[in-house]
Order: structure tokens, then sequence, then C-alpha cells
């Protein structure tokens, strides 16, 4: 593709660490320059865009998503072709997808299985995290090869038992000294299995089958003590850990508490933790709200956007699951137990975190970006090259327009899914360029990107993770 040089100007910038006026020098598939406004007004560019008075942005990360994805007996409807296309029209310029170690398999074969789906297909940039369901000796001598093949992160479970997808104390521990030992960073998803067990069979003898007994069999406390657990472990062991879609206020000063006594330990929230309550799993189409952990109360959404702010929470992510809509009905046949887990969210996150976050006064738009860019490149790998808009990035950015309000609608988005989590809400502004590595992807809100363009990302963390 030819390389291009490309000049936005009037634009108001934004980096984790301020704001101002700011015109854009891009060229080589780098940002060239930054400079105040006007100092280029003579240079001969290529393409000239006039960002006055919008917002220009690094372009968002995504660190949780997935794509393609085996669960409960049903599959991800975002693949890398439609996926990466909602993602960009939400300003996303990289994400980060899952592949799951089959039980007894190889987590290198799951690289070059990802290779292949992204292969001619992505609009954007992708890397992928493991996900660990053995941890047996040759699962363990996998880590330290696929960190050298730039995928220092990987996942796993303290529930799922019976879907075969938990670790254990042992096998928590043994990943925690492999990951020291190589430079990795563990990735955990925190529930307690016995304390869902429990209120899971007190719900079903009860004959409770309806959407918001999900919430019921799976209380803050099960996230909470989870969370305890893992930090426990990490006192034994000690090694980076990031703590995925947290969802409680307690939970949120349980590893504030623990980062503070010195243990290496990160956590992100969701944007649908940030917006929506248990309350949704009452409507009729409730179903479509179950994810794990459960939507909470306004307490701790409250709470959540005040660590969001302050920086106790490091990241916003989507955890874009979304599952086709009729197999969720015929997979669950009433009951909230048999239900896929996961809502589509991959699109809507810029727009959400604008306008419930900046728009309400919760968050200021460095702080936006810090969240939702910058952090995720510093805890993932991709820093400096991404996350920021400094000479020497990536060319990846996004030129948001503040002006005008619109209705979040499944109709007007671009997820492959019939269902929106936020249907009916309104939002300010909207995403008007997309830019990866120098070339467009979304220009004036159509689409010009092709597919194919979107490479992996060889990633390698920071000494400070």
């Amino acid at each position: 593709m030819k390389t291009q040089t490309i000049l936005i100007t009037g634009g108001i910038v934004v980096n984790d660490s301020g704001m101002g006026y700011a015109d854009l020098l891009i060229e080589n598939e780098k940002v060239k320059a930054q400079a105040l406004p006007g100092t280029f007004k003579d240079l001969h560019v290529d393409v000239s865009i006039d960002a006055t008075d919008k917002f220009v942005l690094p372009g968002l990360i995504d660190p949780h998503v997935h794509f393609n994805s085996p669960f409960m007996g049903s599959k991800t409807i975002h693949d890398y072709d439609n996926g990466t296309i909602a993602a960009a029209f939400g300003g996303i310029t990289t994400i980060i997808d899952f592949s799951t170690q089959p039980k007894g398999g190889s987590l290198l074969e799951n690289l070059n299985q990802k290779e292949e789906e992204a292969h001619g297909k992505a609009y954007i940039d992708w890397s992928m995290h493991g996900i660990i369901l053995d941890t047996d000796p040759k699962a363990l001598a996998e880590i330290p090869q696929l960190i050298d093949k730039g995928v220092p992160t990987y996942k796993c479970f303290t529930t799922y038992r019976h879907a075969d997808r938990m670790t254990d104390d042992q096998g928590m521990l043994r990943i925690l000294e492999t990951t020291a030992r190589y430079g990795g960073m563990l990735m955990v998803h925190c529930e307690d299995d016995a304390i869902i067990e429990y209120h899971l069979n007190q719900e079903l003898a009860a004959k409770h089958y309806d959407s918001i007994y999900h919430a019921r069999s799976r209380p803050a406390s099960a996230e909470n003590e989870a969370i305890k657990r893992v930090i426990a472990l990490m006192r034994e062991c000690t090694a980076p850990v990031y703590i995925v879609h947290t969802s409680t206020a307690e939970s949120v000063d349980i590893i504030e508490e623990a980062r503070q006594a010195g243990l290496p330990i990160h956590s992100e929230t969701c944007t649908h933790y940030l917006a929506l309550t248990e309350e949704a799993l009452k409507l009729e189409n409730g179903y479509y709200f179950i994810c794990s952990p459960p939507l909470r109360t306004q307490r701790d959404i409250d709470y959540l956007w005040r660590a969001a702010a302050d920086g106790r929470i490091e990241v916003v992510s989507s955890d874009d699951a979304g599952m086709p809509s009729q197999e969720r009905i015929k997979l669950g046949k009433g009951r909230f137990d048999k239900i896929t887990n996961g809502m589509p969210g991959i699109e809507p996150r810029l727009s959400i975190m604008f306008t419930e976050g900046y728009g309400k006064g919760k968050i200021s738009l460095p702080r936006l970006v810090a969240l939702t860019s910058t952090n995720p490149a510093k805890l993932f790998g991709m820093y400096p090259d991404k996350g920021n808009l400094f000479p020497g990035a990536d060319a990846d950015l996004v030129i948001y327009n503040p002006k005008g309000k619109w209705t979040m609608r499944a109709s007007n988005l671009h997820m492959n899914d019939d269902f929106c989590p936020f249907e009916g809400w309104k939002i300010n502004g909207h995403v008007e360029t997309v830019i990866s590595r120098g070339q467009f992807v979304i220009k004036n809100g159509e689409l010009v990107g092709k597919p194919g363009h979107g490479k992996r990302v060889i990633r390698k963390l920071l000494d400070a993770v």
C-alpha cells in the first residue's frame, strides 16, 4: 500500500498526560511530529485533514475480546473480519483476542490458529493472549516459548470446574512460578467456584430459573473471595497478575491494598460494569444481559467510576463476547444456568466512555485515553509504539467529533448482532475518522479500510509491569 503523508490541523490532541491544540504530521506509518498550530502550513502533504473543534485521540486498544471463541455449546459472533470492522467504527486500532488451549493440547498451536483466522481479514492490528486449561509440565514448558513469540500474557479461571476450565491452587502456583521465571503476566478470571456452586444449587432447588438468578447465584462475595485467594498465592510466589473484569466495589479495594503492599497486581473493568445494573436481568429479554461476573448494582457502578478516575482501575475493556441470539434461547430453554454467557460491546466502548464518563464529569479526556489506550499499551507490551501520539509512535488515531447527539441502537451499529446492551441510549458525538499505521480505516464515518491491513503485534512486557 502506498505510503502517504497526512497532516491533521486544528484539532485538540489528547494524550494520557494532557491535551491541547496541536497539528499532527504522519509519515511512513508513524507520527512524524506534533507541533504548535500552523507549524506545517507551508509543507506539501498528500492528505490534509481539518480537525477544528474535534478531539484527536490515540487509537484505542481493546485488550479483552473473544473472536471465534467456543463456550457453553456456542461460539462468539465476531471474527477477524466483522469484529475488526466493528472495532474500527468504535475508534479501536488494536485488539487482543484470546485463544483457548484445548484440554491436553498445545498453547503454541493456538498461535498458528489465530494467525490463520486473522490472515487476510483483519482491518486493524491484533494480538492474542493464551488461555491455559492444563498446568502439567508439558503445558508449562510452552509458556516461555509463547513469551519468546510475542505473547507474554495468558489467562486462567478460578471457576467453571464442571466445564473443565478451572485452575486449582496448585496449578495457579505452578503458573505463577513459571511466569515469575520467564517474565510474563498471568490474567485471572476471579470467581470462587465453591460459592457459585452453593448458590446455584440453592436457586435451582427453589426452581428459580429466571435471568436475575444468574446474578443471585454469582454474588459479589464469589468475586471478592477469589481475588483474595489469588493475592494469597501471589504472596507465596510473586509474579505479575492482571485481574480481568473487576465488577464489585469491594474488589477494587482488595486489589488496591495488595498493590500498596508491593504486589505487582493490575485490574480492569468493562464498559457494561460502568453502565448497566442487574436490573437489566429482570427485563423480558434479560437473558441477553447474562455475563460472568454478572452485572452488579448502582453502588458498584459509582465506585468503579471513582476508581477509574483516580487510577485504582487501570483499564476499561469491552470483554466483547456476544453470542447468537437464537442459540441463547435454544440452549437456555428458560433456565439462566444454561444460557451462554457474554455480551457484544466492542463498538460502543468509546461512545459510552465519552458520554457517561467525560460528558458527565466522571473522568477527564486524558484519563479516558489512559484507560482505553495508553495503559493497555503499557501493561500488555505495546508501548511506546502504541497508546500515544508522540513522534515515533505508530500513526494509530481516532478523530472524535463531539458535536451532535444520536441514539445508539443495534441497527445503527456495525457489530454482527441484532442486540445492543445500550439500546436506546443517547450518545454525545461520534467517531469520524480512524487511521491505523497511517492508513485510513474509517473516513468521515465510512469504512474505507481493507481486510488484511491489520498485522499481529509482537509484544514484550515493560519491566514496570
